[in-house]
């Protein structure tokens, strides 16, 4: 059987089957539970410096300056209640401080078409979604009750951005969102686009209201994030936040599928519409020239000032968290 035949065949039933939710709402809950119990079981660091005086913390706070007073909003940590204010009105308000110092969250999450693939248990969307959860969760529930307002964009055609909230319902809010957003596979029959399109249009967007020092989390497989145009956006970006890479990967796109050693194997490219045969060597010439390609990705991002974590659709959830871990130490 050629080789796109037998990979379309494992797709063929999950094509077939109606849309279904990018998280389960079990996965969304055992998601920040394991990033919950990570954070309760992490042993403290003894401090570094022992001289006295003021030094910057790795932990931020909130800002010690009275602006003015606004209504409560579910995320909003409770020390900030206004008392006299609730007593007077009976609605609860909180206390705004000038030089917000919490750290603000923006997610990103890669649901183009090229995301909506997959030759394993899971699509790299799926992965996308579980692994941006895993982060979000981690930041803000190590904030210590101080974490920043937290903001997701959804990348299809274009960027869609919503307003989650602080905390733990941020992260409520956050899961929801992923649990109603459906994924379905193209049609075989559409050609995908032979460029894609780049991050520059949302790191814009995204530069205009960026507070200094925030931190922003990608959840994508990185597509068309090698031209000068999104060069430059990221190194934008970096210049401004601290910018954390989760990129996802097919094992399809490391190595091609065994069995080619027997000999000649037919193949369709859906792009350009053509049909070859690949010899007995394709796989182990492929595997070395997308082995040193994802290399050469990564040190262009890094380049740029990005921190990368790069995870197969089959990794599990307790090794990304430990890798976000280590980036953090």
């Amino acid at each position: 059987m050629p080789i796109l035949p037998r990979l379309w065949a494992v797709q063929s039933a999950f094509a077939a089957a109606r849309p279904r939710p990018l998280l389960q709402a079990d996965d969304a809950a055992g998601l920040i539970a394991l990033a919950a119990a990570q954070r309760m079981a992490q042993p403290p660091r003894p401090v570094a410096r022992q001289s006295a005086g003021e030094a910057p913390s790795s932990w931020k706070g909130r800002g010690l300056d009275y602006a003015e007073s606004r209504v409560y909003q579910p995320g909003d940590d409770l020390r900030d209640l206004h008392w006299r204010l609730l007593a007077r009105t009976g609605r609860p308000y909180v206390r705004v401080h000038h030089e917000e110092q919490a750290t603000a969250l923006h997610l990103l999450l890669d649901l183009r078409p090229g995301m909506v693939f997959g030759t394993r248990s899971r699509t790299k969307a799926e992965q996308a979604a579980r692994m941006l959860l895993l982060a979000a969760s981690a930041y803000a529930l190590a904030a210590e009750g101080a974490s920043g307002e937290v903001s997701l964009g959804i990348w299809r055609d274009t960027v869609h951005a919503t307003e989650l909230g602080r905390g733990r319902s941020a992260l409520q809010q956050l899961a929801r969102r992923l649990q109603t957003e459906t994924i379905e596979p193209p049609h075989a029959e559409a050609a995908p686009s032979p460029i894609p399109a780049g991050v520059e249009g949302w790191v814009g967007h995204v530069l205009r209201r960026l507070p200094s020092g925030a931190r922003v989390v990608l959840a994508s497989d990185g597509a068309g994030w090698d031209t000068p145009e999104s060069d430059a956006a990221l190194w934008a970006l970096c210049s401004r936040a601290e910018v954390l890479l989760l990129e996802v990967r097919d094992p399809v796109e490391a190595a091609l599928p065994p069995g080619l050693e027997s000999g000649a194997v037919e193949f369709l490219d859906l792009a350009q519409r053509q049909t070859g045969r690949l010899q007995g060597d394709a796989r182990a010439q492929f595997a070395e020239r997308a082995g040193r390609r994802h290399e050469a990705r990564l040190a262009r991002w890094r380049s740029r000032g990005l921190r990368c974590i790069a995870a197969g659709v089959e990794q599990s959830d307790a090794t990304v968290l430990q890798r976000l871990r280590a980036l953090g130490e």
